[in-house]
């Protein structure tokens, strides 16, 4: 069975001249699956389609995509696939092809071990110094630049941290490492407004369309960070996760991350049966 499918091929490797590969020119999403069947798989094909348009892509095709993850799964009970829908090869420097000709790469992983015990005991989390560009017209898509993710990432792995909050260069408050936020203020549970920079997370607009979930949009900025009573992070694999340490401060684990858990555990065990 193969791991790594290139354009439908098993394959280990792209071209020199992809344009993923030289800027960072592609897409990609992150897709849990449970007994063969990914619970997120609409949510994570419709923001596909809808970055490849703002990036003037041709979108993928559902069908395909869905084709070659059966193959890559065949009958793996739990794991994680990555579809890179790369912008292909040619243009001139940074300027484009005309007609360009996507290359799809789907990496099986996997399924995470500590998922489990992240999401019963909590996270140890920090506040990065890595800022995030504010303003961005790429900002809200799942876009290959990552960088910022990546040095975010090396700082908290030196630090011992499962994870770490990232701001803005105005001093705004918009996500974790690889995942939204969700901050207790009061009696409120408030998310961070991300249309000026991060990802529009799955888990977090999968969650926020669930019955009885009142999640709401604002700007938030360190003094609310350090107002909050609890947090959690949300993540369209490791599903809600609780925040038990943030910059060595103990957080409480709320009753509605419990609540939330179970909704989402409700979701995989429709999958998994």
């Amino acid at each position: 069975m193969p791991e790594v499918l290139v354009n439908g091929r098993p394959a280990d490797r792209v071209p020199a001249d992809d344009r993923g590969l030289l800027y960072g020119d592609h897409l990609f999403e992150t897709v849990a699956f449970v007994g063969g069947r990914a619970p997120l798989w609409d949510w994570h094909l419709a923001r596909l389609q809808r970055d490849a348009v703002r990036l003037l892509m041709p979108p993928p095709d559902r069908e395909v995509l869905a084709d070659e993850c059966r193959r890559l799964l065949d009958d793996t009970p739990r794991a994680v696939i990555r579809m890179t829908i790369t912008r292909g090869s040619g243009g001139r420097a940074y300027e484009p092809p005309t007609q360009p000709r996507p290359r799809r790469i789907l990496m099986r992983r996997p399924w995470p071990g500590a998922i489990a015990r992240q999401r019963r005991m909590g996270l140890a989390v920090g506040t990065s110094p890595v800022r995030l560009a504010s303003g961005s017209t790429l900002a809200g898509i799942k876009h290959g630049n990552r960088l910022e993710q990546v040095l975010a990432a090396e700082r908290a792995h030196n630090e011992g941290l499962d994870e770490a909050l990232l701001f803005d260069a105005e001093g705004c408050l918009i996500e974790a490492i690889a995942g939204n936020v969700v901050v207790g203020l009061d009696d409120r549970a408030v998310t961070p407004d991300t249309s000026r920079a991060g990802v529009t997370g799955v888990g977090l607009a999968w969650l926020r369309a669930q019955h009885g979930v009142n999640i709401e949009t604002a700007t938030l900025g360190a003094d609310e960070l350090t107002r909050s009573s609890w947090a959690v992070v949300i993540n369209s694999v490791a599903g809600i996760r609780p925040i038990a340490t943030l910059d060595g401060r103990r957080l409480a684990i709320a009753d509605e991350c419990r609540r939330w858990q179970k909704l989402w555990d409700r979701l995989f065990e429709c999958a998994d049966s």
